[in-house]
């Protein structure tokens, strides 16, 4: 059973801070050694995105990096929707605009998958749904690695956490569209008033309304999230699919650092949307604090039934959020044997 440490957010001084909540936890989950080079993968959210981790926590886990005798780098990798994170170029400078620099964190940022997101390392992972996943090369070389990851809500996985920030946002493009290819939608031409607005969503080209050439889409919904008619359809099983493999994708990393990697779930504005929205909407539910540990599984189940305590006071839980089930992707990392659900929470 994994050791999963909790400082709830009922902050009263710079004593139990949110640095120094971070400085509490770090040496129970550390994996670093001594010379290591060390990936710190974070989403430093899209220009506009006011909720995403912060700079400040990101530079707290460099520090004490640095003082393990670690060699940090701050890291993320493109996506494959349109906005600031399509390539490397346009990833530094949004990572940037909301705060991420040098100055700030005392790292160099990295983007891990290359300047278009062809870089990666094709693990073997024989999951019931992917045999193998394309990890982003800088990470698949690093030595060891932290994940700090922002919990909230995500509309194709129910939450996003660790688990999906191992399944998605540590991959490379190929990887990324392995988990996201079950969702190639069609239109419905009844519905579609041929306005256009997909056609400029996609960056791949592949839709003239009412066609989607499934052969040029990833599946990856931003046209369906942008149709304002809501034309565009997903198979009905798509989301679970999607986290299906997404749970197995998680393995990836995790498989080929060796599971030298350490967990931070940030759960403090907890907002409906992902980090890749460029707004950040109501939270629906008060601060929960930060957790850490060495288990993907354990640190997100802690999470999220943290959050259904909280939630339940009102009748609900995170899966009202979007009606989606969160567990799908996390019971699919469980039993491709990233980590355990079981744990143990230690305040």
């Amino acid at each position: 059973m994994s050791e999963i440490i909790y400082r709830d957010a009922k902050i009263t001084g710079p004593q139990d801070s949110q640095p120094q909540q971070v400085k509490d936890i770090f040496p129970h989950i550390s994996p670093v050694k001594k010379g290591d080079i060390v990936a710190i993968k974070i989403h430093p959210g899209e220009y506009g995105n006011t909720t995403h981790v912060r700079p400040v926590i990101v530079r707290t886990v460099v520090d004490l990096v640095k003082e393990a005798g670690g060699i940090p780098f701050v890291t993320d990798t493109t996506t494959l929707y349109k906005g600031m994170k399509l390539n490397a170029a346009e990833l530094i400078e949004g990572a940037a605009m909301n705060g991420f620099t040098h100055a700030s964190m005392n790292a160099p940022f990295i983007v891990a998958d290359g300047l278009r997101g062809g870089d990666g390392e094709k693990i073997m992972i024989n999951g019931q749904a992917l045999d193998s996943i394309t990890v982003a090369s800088a990470l698949a070389g690093a030595d060891s690695m932290i994940v700090i990851s922002h919990g909230k809500g995500h509309p194709a996985s129910g939450f996003g956490g660790a688990v999906k920030h191992l399944g998605m946002g540590c991959l490379d493009r190929a990887g990324k569209i392995r988990v996201h290819e079950v969702g190639k939608p069609s239109i419905d031409p009844e519905k579609c008033i041929q306005c256009g607005i997909c056609v400029e969503t996609c960056p791949w080209g592949a839709i003239s309304p009412p066609e989607i050439d499934h052969s040029k889409c990833c599946g990856e919904l931003s046209c369906a999230d942008s149709c304002p008619e809501e034309a565009i359809i997903p198979p009905h099983d798509a989301t679970d699919r999607m986290q299906e493999r997404l749970g197995e994708a998680a393995f990836g990393p995790v498989k080929a650092l060796e599971g030298r990697i350490g967990y931070i779930n940030w759960v403090y504005d907890l907002t409906p949307g992902c980090d890749c929205f460029n707004f950040s909407g109501e939270r629906f539910v008060a601060d929960i604090g930060i957790l850490g540990g060495r288990d993907p599984v354990a640190i997100d189940a802690a999470t999220i039934e943290l959050v259904n305590e909280r939630m339940k006071e009102n009748g609900r839980s995170i899966y009202h959020i979007w009606g989606v089930d969160p567990w799908v992707h996390i019971n699919a990392a469980q039993r491709i044997g990233c980590g355990k659900k079981e744990y143990k929470l230690t305040c």
